[in-house]
């Protein structure tokens, strides 16, 4: 799938299928599960004492647990690592909002909340249907809350904040370099680093190489070994706004 952004720049994901996704699913049932009979065998514990007509609130008070546990473990993953569940995590796959956005409460809400119509009649049944015949291989809840299963990709982790690669080169020289620059393509990076956290990691790692490349073409300045896309980006940002205006 193929998203175009704001700033014109193409950005490509490769959506995961049902198959990865029902494995990725089956882990967290299983974790889940696990956890689950703690809780359960806890209350259980505590009711056995009480007299027979306690049962019946014993009895709901597991429904709603395990419903509250259900729902809340895939909300609280999916927020807390950017979109992933730990089964997720496993098989390398991860939820981002359409056009490569990181999830919001309200999108994680809606897409597990409707877990439970996924799920009819039995076995997943309506969420597989949806899953084999959307174009982006969406169950409901995803069409829902406008989020896709991607898989993922690991972003440069180098600091961010290293400016070797600038600083290598003779001060004059480098002036010459970055004033070449146009100022929209300046602001452009500094817009990117400074919402880049609000951005999936393929997304945001993909912007980065794109605005690397220009800033190649037009200044002929390169990174330093092992320096990341964001890190040189960074310095390059930093150093233009020490250059003197008319330099």
């Amino acid at each position: 799938m193929v998203v175009r952004t704001p700033e014109n720049l193409e950005v490509s994901y490769e959506l995961s299928g049902a198959g990865t996704r029902a494995a990725a699913y089956l882990v967290d049932v299983a974790l889940m599960s696990l956890l689950l009979s703690v809780f359960q065998n806890l209350i259980v514990a505590f009711a056995t004492p009480l007299p027979p007509e306690f049962l019946p609130y014993v009895a709901a008070i597991l429904g709603i647990v395990a419903f509250i546990s259900f729902n809340s473990y895939f909300i609280l993953f999916e927020l807390l690592w950017s979109g992933q569940s730990p089964g997720k995590r496993m098989v390398g796959i991860r939820v981002v909002k359409s056009g490569g956005f990181a999830l919001s409460v309200t999108d994680s809400l809606l897409r597990n909340l409707l877990r439970a119509v996924d799920f009819l009649p039995v076995g997943y049944g309506v969420g597989l249907v949806s899953l084999l015949t959307t174009r982006s291989c969406q169950r409901i809840g995803d069409l829902v809350a406008g989020t896709l299963v991607v898989y993922q990709e690991q972003a440069a982790s180098d600091s961010l904040f290293s400016t070797k690669a600038v600083e290598a080169a003779a001060l004059p020289l480098a002036i010459v370099k970055l004033g070449s620059l146009p100022q929209k393509l300046v602001e452009t990076c500094d817009e990117f680093l400074r919402t880049r956290g609000e951005m999936a990691p393929k997304y945001r790692q993909q912007i980065a190489s794109d605005l690397l490349k220009l800033v190649e073409t037009l200044s002929e300045l390169a990174p330093a070994s092992h320096q990341s896309d964001e890190a040189f980006l960074a310095a390059v940002v930093s150093q233009c706004g020490q250059i003197p205006q008319g330099s």
